[in-house]
C-alpha cells in the first residue's frame, strides 16, 4: 500500500503563498530527496498551471543555478497526478489528468502500491487532510510574517490529532516539522 505525503511551506502566520517562502538550494535538495523516495505528485489545477508555467523552461533553457535545473528536470520526469473538473487536459511532460473525486482516485493509487508527494496546493492538501489520506505531514516552516495570503489547511473542519516525528533546522532559519496522523 502506497503512501501520501504532504509537505507545505508556510509562514509563521500560516500563509502558503510559494511567493513568501525560502527557496534557498538546501530547501530545494530537501524537497527533492523526497520526491526521489516518491512514484509521482499530487497537484490540483492551480498549483500545477503555476509550476506549468515555470518549471518546464528552466528545465528547457538550463537557465539558472544547478540546483534550480536539477530541480526543474527531476520534476519534469516525475509522473503529475492533476486533479481538475475544469481542464480538459494536461501537456506537461508525465501529467495524468485525473477527473474522479479525490476520495476514489487517490486511494486507487495508493493500492497500486504508489508513494505520492502533495507539494504545495491549500486546496488539495486540505481536502486529502479532511479526507483522511495523508499519511505524513512535512511541513517547512519559513522565519517570516507574510501578513496575508493563502492560509495552510484553511479547508479543514474538523480538529486533526498528530504526532511529532521529526524536526530539522536548515541554515536560512527554515524548521521541518514533521507529523504523522494519531489514528
Amino acid at each position: 500500500m502506497g503512501r501520501v505525503i504532504l509537505q507545505m511551506n508556510v509562514t509563521l502566520d500560516g500563509c502558503c503563498d510559494h511567493r513568501q517562502m525560502i527557496a534557498d538550494e538546501e530547501v530545494h535538495r530537501y524537497t527533492a530527496d523526497l520526491m526521489d523516495r516518491c512514484d509521482g505528485g499530487l497537484f490540483g489545477r492551480e498549483i500545477y498551471q503555476l509550476m506549468e508555467q515555470f518549471w518546464p523552461a528552466i528545465a528547457s533553457s538550463g537557465d539558472g543555478p544547478p540546483f534550480i535545473v536539477d530541480f526543474a528536470h527531476k520534476l519534469n520526469r516525475q509522473p503529475k497526478y492533476v486533479f481538475s473538473r475544469t481542464l480538459d487536459h494536461v501537456s506537461w511532460q508525465n501529467s495524468f489528468l485525473l477527473k474522479g473525486p479525490v476520495s476514489e482516485e487517490v486511494p486507487k493509487l495508493t493500492a497500486e502500491g504508489k508513494n505520492l508527494l502533495v507539494n504545495g496546493g491549500p486546496g488539495l492538501g486540505s481536502t486529502l487532510a479532511q479526507l483522511g489520506l495523508v499519511d505524513e505531514y512535512h511541513l517547512l516552516v519559513n522565519p517570516i510574517v507574510a501578513g496575508r495570503g493563502p492560509r495552510l489547511l484553511g479547508g479543514i473542519h474538523e480538529r486533526l490529532k498528530l504526532k511529532l516525528t521529526e524536526t530539522k533546522t536548515f541554515s536560512s532559519g527554515v524548521v521541518l516539522l514533521r507529523y504523522a496522523p494519531v489514528r
